[in-house]
């Protein structure tokens, strides 16, 4: 349980945490984020009582850095709700492996998503903001895994809700929906173009955005005036097996126990794989990888933005690689270098060229 010191901070919700890593489109080994299509944060909510599993996508595959005593723009960075339910065959259906067949380049397999991390997290009503604040339980000592995504052993990050109605932030993908907030949240925003999380509602429905602030590693107990209780955890007590209902022979153990990414990241012989139809199939507006992948199909102008100045002809690999080059110019470029990834593997002659096999694929 989670409590605080009234005159210092309030606890608004505590309960489970977990942080979820999907490999891209056929890679059997991942090395780092360049391997990996998104990373997922999912809250379980306990008290003041059991709420909905709300599955986050975090924007450029990382959680905020925390530089102490600095401003730094990776110290800032946003999430978005892509799944809320109460039921956990929703989620595992969310984070599956996928099975899908493009006309250009045969099947393809999308593997599940894998558990990074898993722990106990309070939401902080804190002076005049709301904090995220949480302490893993699994692993015991984050490795190189956890250090790929900025998930540290305990960390807390200022939280603020976007206002649906005002214009996004420059390089943020729009979302294709608002999220259908009630009359009475909907008033909470007035004129601001964020607000703190001060009622956790806010939270409950698909397409909310998120501003997350790197604000303290280490000492969110001290710092903050709560206290959130952890357990020591085991294969067989670990709250992702029994919350969420995972298959624990599908599951590879070592990213959430030894922090470390596995040797093959492709699902294990007699795995549960979803069939995904034509439509459903990523760049092609589907669900493959998560709902997100509606969420963040990127324009037009995007691709056009991060090719800038290349010359033609251009191979898909050329492509990719000026797009990596000047990944700069985007915010979160990483779906357009996922999309880009997803063109046949022919010449492009002009940019003309680019975007006619883009709508091939969407």
């Amino acid at each position: 349980m989670a409590s605080a010191d009234q005159t210092k901070s309030e606890v608004l919700e505590d309960g489970d945490i977990f942080f979820f890593y999907r490999p891209r489109v056929d890679v059997e080994e991942v090395k780092g984020r360049e391997d990996v299509q998104r990373l997922y944060m999912i809250m379980a909510p306990r008290r003041p009582r059991p709420g909905p599993f709300r599955v986050f996508v975090i924007g450029r595959k990382k959680l905020p850095e925390i530089i102490p005593g600095q401003v730094h723009p990776d110290e800032r960075n946003w999430a978005m709700v892509v799944l809320t339910t109460n039921d956990p065959e929703e989620v595992r259906r969310e984070l599956s492996a996928k099975r899908y067949v493009t006309q250009t380049r045969g099947e393809r397999i999308l593997a599940a998503a894998k558990p990074v991390g898993e722990g106990r997290y309070a939401l902080v009503r804190h002076g005049d903001h709301t904090e995220l604040a949480y302490v893993l339980e699994l692993p015991e000592r984050p490795a190189t895994a956890q250090e790929e995504f900025e998930i540290k052993k305990e960390a807390s990050y200022i939280v603020a809700v976007r206002n649906p109605d005002m214009p996004m932030p420059p390089g943020v993908p729009a979302p294709r929906e608002h999220p259908d907030y009630p009359k009475r949240l909907k008033e909470k925003f007035a004129s601001y173009r964020w607000i703190p999380v001060d009622d956790v509602e806010l939270l409950n429905y698909p397409y909310t955005q998120v501003l997350l602030l790197g604000a303290r590693a280490g000492g969110v107990h001290e710092d903050l005036g709560i206290r959130i209780d952890v357990e020591r955890e085991t294969i067989n007590s670990a709250e992702v097996f029994r919350r969420l209902h995972l298959n624990r022979e599908e599951v590879p153990l070592e990213p959430l126990f030894k922090g470390r990414f596995p040797s093959d990241e492709l699902p294990p012989p007699g795995a549960d794989i979803e069939e995904l139809s034509p439509d459903e199939a990523p760049g092609r507006g589907g669900r493959a990888g998560g709902r997100a992948a509606v969420a963040r199909a990127p324009s037009a102008a995007a691709v056009a933005k991060i090719l800038g100045g290349i010359t033609f002809p251009q191979t898909r690999k050329g492509l990719i690689e000026w797009a990596k080059q000047h990944r700069g110019r985007l915010e979160d470029p990483e779906p357009v270098l996922d999309v880009l990834r997803e063109l046949p593997e022919r010449t492009y002659t002009n940019m003309a060229d680019v975007e006619r096999a883009l709508g091939e694929i969407r």
